[in-house]
């Protein structure tokens, strides 16, 4: 990447957005976080924050305008702002629940997406999303994820089509398990706060599902954001890249 880079990053105060956003300008890009907090302390000092809810028309449309008008055109897009629920089976499925993460994970998505073509450069610019495993694999327990992440994996589909006449590539990355401070409090609620019993769950978890006996790191899904953001890989646009360890 090069420091006339623009990287525009929704989600970016928590998480592997967090990661993404530093990274980016660690790279020397110029890079926006729009969010719904602007005081972060753990973005890099360099990080511009706007104001943004995703899940608002009109606050994705400002916020872009914002971008645009202070940084210009937008050469990276990382879609990136979603939310994890908790474990629901089928019949006992929060319906305003299920309504809050499809709006935040897929509707949010669509958002800032629609919100920010105009201001992309075209030709040349590059949409990566957040997907996810659960982009084309189902779980029991998290039924209103799965379906926001499969929205995910269509919309990928449907934008590229769309915006390659534009020049403009869209393809998200869909990380398995990722060794995140999320994904270990998770799995040490799930067993009973005991962090032996939480770390031998990892340990048979990477042993048992994937084909390189390991779980994904934050740097692995941020080297293959960065490589869908760069020029190598200008032929590449509607692909959702799998980073799960090569899940069996």
């Amino acid at each position: 990447m090069t420091n006339s880079k623009v990287v525009v990053v929704t989600g970016a105060n928590s998480g592997i957005g967090t990661s993404i956003a530093n990274h980016f300008s660690e790279s020397g890009c110029r890079v926006i976080s729009l969010d719904l907090k602007t005081d972060s302390k753990i973005l890099n000092s360099d990080v511009t924050s706007y104001l943004c809810d995703v899940t608002s028309e009109s606050s994705a449309i400002e916020a872009m305008k914002q971008v645009r008008n202070e940084f210009g055109p937008i050469d990276v897009l990382i879609v990136n702002a979603g939310v994890v629920p908790s474990w629901q089976s089928t019949e006992n499925i929060d319906v305003e629940d299920f309504d809050r993460v499809m709006r935040i994970n897929l509707l949010g998505s669509v958002i800032s997406l629609k919100s920010a073509v105009t201001h992309l450069r075209a030709p040349g610019a590059s949409v990566v999303m957040t997907g996810s495993i659960n982009s084309w694999k189902g779980d029991p327990n998290i039924a209103s994820y799965v379906a926001s992440k499969h929205g995910i994996a269509g919309l990928v589909k449907s934008a590229a089509m769309d915006l390659g006449k534009r020049g403009i590539r869209v393809n998200a990355v869909a990380p398995g398990a990722v060794l995140t401070d999320a994904l270990r409090k998770r799995v040490l609620d799930r067993n009973d706060n005991d962090a032996s019993k939480a770390e031998a769950y990892l340990e048979n978890l990477a042993a048992t599902t994937t084909s390189l006996g390991r779980i994904a790191t934050i740097a692995d899904v941020v080297n293959a954001v960065e490589f869908l953001a760069s020029n190598k890989s200008e032929a590449i646009t509607g692909q959702l890249i799998h980073i799960d360890g090569g899940v069996l």
